[in-house]
């Protein structure tokens, strides 16, 4: 087998959910980050930070250029983010190194690493409210209501711009709004609450609904695989077990949600797809 039941060709039938694993490939974070650099030039441009010309280009190049994840191991190794050699990457498959020099102008790593999360996770906030509305129309299990309406207050918090800029470059509140506009994000209230901090709620939030998924599921008949349901609760509640560590380093933190992040996800979508599947079968 894989080192992930979540998208092994043989288990992903029964632990596997397609449309969620989409969103945690290296595909899709590196075509997140292309399109958040992408929007950073265009803005910065339209503001006269950087030149139009350039920024246009590399807006119009983030939408259209390939870009290996294969090729950012290295860096990532290196730094421990993929950012820098997205950088370098994006700025080669342009081939216009007068307009290439401009990726990422003002910009700390971080930011970019943030933000292109935040835009999966708002594809996987609303893919769980689709199930969640299906569900909810059917007996047993309208009290998951409950649970579509602990998730929106998560969504202010989690939906924001993340853009701190690299303390050199001035204007950073103004390409923090702008940038939050061209992306249809929120910024970030004040106080911000850390990109962490949301993350660890929304695990939790996750965990919540996939372990009132598995009570409602132990009333079913095996022959609808109740026990899934039932599985993914106790591995997501295993999860959060490692999120909500105290006194853990920043660092250590963004590894763990690299680990953690995208199973709980999955583990909460395909929890989703069975009770749906029971419900239908019922």
């Amino acid at each position: 087998m894989t080192f992930s039941p979540f998208d092994s060709p043989i288990y992903s039938t029964l632990y596997g959910d397609a449309d969620v694993r989409a969103l945690f490939t290296d595909s899709a974070e590196v075509r997140a980050m292309l399109l958040v650099e992408g929007t950073l030039a265009k803005v910065q441009g339209e503001l006269g930070l950087i030149p139009l010309e350039s920024a246009l280009y590399i807006h119009r190049a983030s939408m259209e250029v390939q870009v290996d994840p294969a090729g950012l191991a290295a860096g990532m190794a290196d730094t421990g983010s993929p950012v820098a050699a997205l950088i370098e990457a994006f700025g080669k498959a342009m081939e216009a190194p007068d307009h290439a020099k401009y990726i990422h102008w003002g910009a700390h790593a971080q930011d970019i690493s943030d933000t292109a999360l935040v835009l999966r996770l708002r594809q996987y906030m609303r893919l769980l409210d689709t199930r969640l509305e299906a569900l909810t129309a059917i007996d047993p299990f309208a009290e998951i209501s409950q649970v579509r309406q602990r998730l929106q207050p998560i969504q202010p918090r989690l939906l924001v711009v993340r853009f701190q800029g690299d303390g050199i470059v001035s204007n950073t509140d103004k390409v923090e709004a702008a940038l939050a506009s061209a992306l249809k994000l929120s910024l970030p209230s004040d106080p911000p609450v850390s990109a962490r901090e949301v993350i660890v709620d929304l695990i939790s939030e996750v965990s919540k609904f996939t372990t009132s998924l598995a009570e409602i599921a132990k009333d079913f008949p095996p022959s609808i695989h109740p026990e899934v349901v039932q599985t993914m609760a106790l591995f997501s509640k295993s999860q959060l077990d490692q999120m909500q560590q105290e006194n853990v380093l920043n660092n250590i933190m963004l590894a763990l949600e690299k680990l953690t992040l995208a199973q709980v996800c999955i583990a909460g979508s395909v929890a989703l797809k069975h009770a749906l599947a029971m419900a239908d079968q019922a």
